[in-house]
């Protein structure tokens, strides 16, 4: 009879494709409730909560024995068992009175299943000091603990009966969590006596149900009662019914389930969407201004701002967008920037004052550029022309004269071999020795043919170029010179790849001294600065600073006029002795018209025979780039002595003398300033000038004269200066 309250297969199978079914339709017929102070629309869209119940078992188990577990059971039978179920719930409303409910769960199985059974003429022993075996109808009773528990799933279609009732029906697919069983038959009848195996329990077994079913499918049925909460909870008392479509193993064991509880859940609500009305208010608000450089009024979006204010009001959702703009309406107005220019002095110290003449004063100067009897090459080259020394052609060594050459250390540096050339030329007494060497490093390490390519090229040049007579002019060849610069690093190992001329003649290796007057101008600096009253409406602006119609500056640039530096000093265009300098700013607006505002400034050009004629003191300056120091090294060798006696008898009680020392860049600053000041001393001492009567300044190689990435440079850096100003009438 139980065997026809089973659910069929194929209707189990139809009933879960219908429910999945219903819950993947749209769910178009929602619950729909208002919030009662805003009045917005609110739809259910699903129910949360749980469910807790006992959970009756009723096991229909028509076996005796599980598969391959043996047994002497006919069969077990019926039995009934109490579980727990709980679990979590999601349903889905579908209209007023239909919804698709969703458990995920737990539910206890588990029962005992016993049978008694009388056996005829069964071997037992006797129980006592010595077992004897007899047969005799014996009693037994059969005990198979099944320990079931599922987790399930559980679909069901719920139709709402009137205002509180619920019915419903779906399916349950469930994973078996425990699947344990612990059997035994126990001798009942008679007392007294034991198996065969001297127990009274034989065939004991425990472990897991052999083929056992991990998906159990159940389908369901319930009713139940649903009443609200006043916190919104709905509290539903229920009955189900679980009827099983798969036996639990092999076997004939089916479980039919009965569940009492109470489910408790809270519905979850969307918002309404709202209908959307929009509005635009424009807020305009005009400014009026005159503006120079107009040609005629315009009107001009100045601001713009939007705002968007939004507010619901049941379920409509008013969106008022509020722009704000204001416009500036501008008139033409006359230009009149109220533009002045001043002509300023700005001091040696940085500070600006008025400007009342720029003086310009003549003087005389005398500088002397010694010689550097070195010229170097590069690393593995014995060609001439591979130097930086200035080669002429025969022809052209008639023009040649030392005295036109630039007043300029270096470019009297690339003409050594043609002054020297000129002076041999002039002076038929005294020979020179030209020495060759090298590095003695890399491809220079021994070489002393490379040495002697340097020597004898050199001497080729004097000999074709300026006709030196061969006899006149030794070569040697040597490796490192006799006084190296340092071998252990870049710098030294390319200054010791040289040649080196020495003489007994003076003369040949003097230096060349230039006679020239230079202009002493005070200020230095001018700065040229506008005042302007209103800059509105200037578009661009320019300057221009001329003296009898020659442009001395200039500058110009957009929007209002800035301060201009003019260097009168290093200015290209030097200044006149007659005129004086205008100064005119020029600002223009938009619309094409222009404003000018100029300042004058005197020029006072004091030539040398204006200040005879004053009877006012001038000055004649001496300079003198006389010492080159070997590296490393302070002392004066004879030629520069003799130079030094020179530069004593040229200085006056009256005279001023300023010692500046300075270095290459080899070495560390600390080291080169006291290397530079020992220089200054070892002039001043060879001068025999007191302390009183000169300046010293030890430079070092904080200020580099010239380029150190030549070794030329780095040798003229190697050096003292010394500037002689004698007042003169």
């Amino acid at each position: 009879m139980m065997r026809t309250m089973m659910m069929n297969p194929r209707w189990s199978t139809l009933l879960v494709i219908c429910v999945v079914s219903l819950s993947a339709l749209e769910c178009t017929a929602q619950l729909l409730r208002r919030d009662s102070v805003t009045q917005q629309g609110e739809r259910l869209s699903m129910y949360l909560g749980g469910y807790v119940g006992a959970h009756g078992n009723l096991h229909m188990a028509q076996f005796g024995a599980l598969p391959g577990v043996p047994n002497c059971c006919t069969s077990f039978g019926s039995t009934l068992s109490l579980g727990l179920a709980g679990g979590v719930s999601l349903d889905i409303p579908l209209s007023e009175s239909l919804e698709i409910q969703n458990r995920l769960g737990y539910a206890g199985m588990s029962a005992t299943l016993r049978s008694s059974q009388q056996i005829g003429n069964e071997p037992v022993l006797t129980d006592g000091p010595i077992p004897v075996e007899e047969r005799r109808a014996i009693m037994v009773d059969h005990t198979l603990d099944a320990g079931l528990a599922i987790i399930a799933l559980e679909p069901s279609l719920a139709v709402r009966v009137g205002s509180g009732l619920l019915l419903s029906a779906g399916v349950r697919a469930g994973f078996l969590l425990q699947k344990t069983f612990d059997q035994r038959e126990t001798l009942v009848q008679p007392e007294g006596y034991t198996f065969s195996n001297g127990s009274t329990v034989r065939n004991a077994a425990a472990g897991d149900i052999p083929d056992a079913q991990a998906i159990q499918l159940h389908g369901s049925v319930g009713v139940g009662y649903e009443f609200t909460l006043r916190s919104g909870a709905l509290v539903r008392p229920e009955l189900r019914a679980y009827i099983p479509a798969l036996a639990v193993t092999s076997v004939d064991w089916r479980v039919v389930s009965v569940q009492a509880g109470v489910s408790v859940r809270f519905g979850v609500y969307t918002p309404v969407e709202a209908a959307k009305e929009y509005d635009t208010v424009f807020v305009r608000d005009t400014i009026y201004a005159e503006k120079a450089g107009l040609a005629a009024p315009r009107i001009t979006l100045q601001n713009r701002v939007e705002d968007e204010d939004v507010q619901r009001r049941g379920d409509v959702e008013y969106h008022t967008i509020t722009i704000k703009e204001r416009y500036l309406r501008e008139t033409p107005r006359s230009f009149s920037p109220g533009i002045t220019s001043q002509l300023m002095a700005r001091r040696d110290d940085g500070t600006m004052g008025p400007l009342e003449a720029i003086r310009v004063e003549e003087l005389d100067v005398i500088e002397s550029y010694p010689l550097l009897p070195q010229i170097y090459y590069p690393e593995g080259s014995g060609d001439m022309a591979s130097t930086t020394q200035r080669r002429i052609a025969a022809p052209d060594a008639l023009a040649f004269q030392p005295t036109k050459l630039e007043r300029n250390q270096l470019d009297v540096y690339r003409n050594v071999l043609n002054i020297i050339g000129h002076r041999m030329s002039t002076i038929p007494d005294g020979k020179i020795t030209v020495s060759g060497y090298c590095s003695n490093a890399g491809v220079e390490q021994g070489n002393r043919d490379i040495s002697r390519q340097r020597a004898e090229g050199i001497k080729e040049y004097l000999v074709k170029t300026w006709g030196i007579a061969p006899d006149r002019i030794v070569t040697r060849a040597g490796l490192l010179p006799a006084e190296p610069a340092n071998p252990t690093t870049v710098d030294g190992r390319a200054e010791n790849q040289r040649v080196e001329i020495e003489t007994g003649n003076p003369a040949f290796l003097e230096p060349v001294e230039f006679r020239d007057r230079d202009l002493i101008i005070n200020p230095k600096t001018v700065v040229v600065r506008p005042t302007v009253r209103d800059e509105q409406g200037i578009d661009e602006w320019s300057l221009r600073v001329s003296q009898n119609g020659r442009q001395l500056a200039a500058d110009d640039g957009g929007g209002s006029p800035r301060d201009v530096t003019w260097s009168v000093e290093t200015s290209e265009t030097k200044l006149q002795r007659d005129g004086s300098v205008i100064a005119t700013y020029r600002v223009r607006d938009a619309a094409g018209s222009s404003v000018t505002a100029s300042d004058t400034v005197a020029v006072d050009y004091v030539t040398l025979q204006t200040m005879k004629a004053r009877q006012e003191e001038g000055k004649m300056v001496e300079r003198y780039s006389l010492i080159v120091f070997d590296f490393n090294s302070a002392r004066l060798n004879p030629s520069n002595q003799r130079i030094m006696q020179r530069v004593k008898d040229r200085i006056q009680p009256t005279s001023k003398v300023r010692i500046m020392g300075f270095a290459d860049r080899q070495g560390n600053p600390e080291y080169n300033r006291e290397l530079a000041r020992k220089r200054c001393v070892e002039a001043q001492r060879a001068l025999g000038l007191s302390d009183d009567r000169v300046v010293i300044e030890p430079v070092g190689s904080d200020r580099l004269l010239y380029d150190n990435e030549t070794p030329e440079g780095r040798s003229y850096s190697r050096t003292v200066q010394i500037e002689v100003v004698t007042p003169v009438r």
